[in-house]
């Protein structure tokens, strides 16, 4: 039987297979830097980066703030991405303290991927990213090392086991409300639904950009393309085509320039440059090459934003509303 190793190894290979991997934004179509390697090579070099400078190594620095922004989206993807360029360097250890000690290698192993899970887990505020690798496999070696010495404790594998559940669906958030009408006590959820998109409808109006939300309506209308809202169902799915709800985000880009987000949050951009360095922005920022890109969706949960589902039709109508009927 494979252990914990191979199993995530195996996963990783499986989850990217040949296609191109982006450390940067996640999406290579998305991505400024134009070449990206397989997995196998993105591996290889992410584990001999690790082993040489992980604290001083860009490659790392993205593949932690990647791992962050996936966390942030309920996303095990990049969390099992971490684990499989790190655990390498377990795999010579585990074997030795197993046959030095006549214990189970197998636990060893298992004990140290719960272990540099539970440092990732509480190292995401407050570490600089650049030393979340050696701290992961610090503290897999030591508690390696007290399975060893049989002073082992009981760790909960609950994050390792979710790395091999079935995927579940992400939930949307609910919207706030803004106005006098508060959508959150409404007590019928298909009127709140359809207030909830008329007020976004009304609010792209004023703003002037209905004529891109439109074009994005139409390839939504045609299958040309789809909303990030998957198996959610909404209040009016059975009479309106549940195909055309998406999240209010996927009408902006993925990714801004940490220039534009800090205006955003209301700090300057050198402010944030010590923030990202110090390991205290709020959230996790993705590297493309010198520069830093910010998720858009982080950016909006981070500032209270609310990132509502809604269904093409009630953005149109509350934008046509805000015109007065006409179009």
């Amino acid at each position: 039987m494979p252990d914990i190793f191979d199993q995530i190894e195996w996963k990783a290979r499986n989850l990217f297979g040949k296609d191109p991997v982006c450390v940067h934004v996640g999406n290579v179509k998305e991505c400024e830097i134009k070449r990206h390697p397989a997995y196998s090579k993105f591996r290889a070099d992410a584990i001999r980066a690790g082993v040489q400078s992980a604290p001083s190594s860009r490659l790392w620095e993205s593949i932690i703030a990647m791992g962050g922004l996936c966390d942030l989206d309920g996303d095990d993807t990049w969390r099992l991405v971490i684990l499989d360029c790190t655990v390498p360097c377990f795999r010579s250890l585990s074997t030795k303290i197993a046959r030095d000690f006549q214990v189970e290698r197998e636990e060893i192993r298992s004990a140290m991927v719960a272990t540099a899970l539970e440092v990732w887990v509480g190292t995401v505020i407050g570490v600089p990213p650049r030393h979340v690798r050696d701290r992961m496999v610090k503290a897999a070696f030591e508690v390696a090392f007290r399975y060893g010495r049989g002073i082992s404790s009981e760790r909960s594998m609950d994050d390792v086991e979710v790395l091999f559940r079935p995927e579940m669906p992400a939930q949307g958030s609910a919207l706030r409300a803004a106005s006098i009408i508060d959508v959150n006590k409404i007590r019928d959820a298909g009127v709140a639904e359809q207030i909830r998109g008329e007020r976004i409808g009304a609010l792209l109006q004023g703003l002037g950009c209905l004529d891109a939300v439109r074009v994005f309506h139409n390839e939504i209308r045609t299958g040309r393309r789809s909303g990030s809202v998957n198996q959610v169902v909404m209040p009016r799915s059975r009479i309106s085509n549940s195909n055309l709800y998406y999240y209010v985000s996927d009408l902006y880009p993925s990714f801004t320039g940490l220039r534009e987000a800090a205006s955003v949050m209301g700090i300057v951009e050198s402010a944030a440059h010590r923030l990202i360095r110090a390991g205290e922005f709020p959230f996790p920022v993705a590297r493309a090459g010198r520069s830093y890109k910010v998720s858009v969706r982080a950016l909006m949960h981070f500032m209270d934003i609310p990132d509502a589902i809604v269904h093409v039709d009630d953005v149109e109508n509350g934008a046509l509303h805000a015109t007065g009927g006409v179009r």
